[in-house]
């Protein structure tokens, strides 16, 4: 789905790459590469396998977005990091904190297809400066409000 939407978008933002960062468990990486040669994105699609501890966090920060179009999350724990980092997060509605996310203006989601993850990817493409500064702001205050440890157990004090 990522690998579509970034076929799509290509000719219009020559400056657009995509890092796909984590373990290929699903011995996929393979199928995936010439999946990105055929899109004519090889180039252009990194793959730096899991980042762990200063890397991971330096690939956060530099982030200009982070991407999950995922099937099926039960929580999405880089998905609040990328929050934590000021990154605008772009997910599916099958990862389970999108409401969260949809609520707290704090990113963009739609359905779990190449055709919902281009519409992510292309809507964050079109904001201004602007816009693009208020989602990363309310994506900082929702990670301090719901998923900072301090923030968190304030929420979970209230509920007793």
């Amino acid at each position: 789905m990522l690998l579509a939407a970034m076929g799509r978008l290509a000719a219009a933002h020559p400056d657009l790459d995509l890092v796909i960062a984590g373990p290929d468990e699903e011995g996929l990486q393979t199928q995936l590469e010439a999946q990105a040669k055929r899109l004519g994105v090889d180039g252009r699609v990194h793959w730096t396998g899991m980042l762990v501890g200063d890397l991971k966090w330096g690939a956060f920060y530099a982030a200009e977005a982070f991407v999950l179009p995922s099937h099926q999350e039960n929580f999405g724990v880089a998905v609040v990091e990328a929050l934590a980092c000021g990154v605008p997060v772009l997910i599916s509605d099958k990862v389970n904190i999108w409401p969260e996310i949809v609520q707290a203006q704090a990113g963009i989601v739609n359905e779990d297809t190449a055709e919902g993850t281009y519409r992510s990817m292309a809507t964050l493409l079109a904001m201004d400066p602007e816009e693009r500064a208020r989602m990363v702001a309310n994506g900082l205050a929702c990670f301090h409000a719901r998923y900072e440890m301090n923030g968190a157990a304030r929420v979970l004090d209230g509920l007793f």
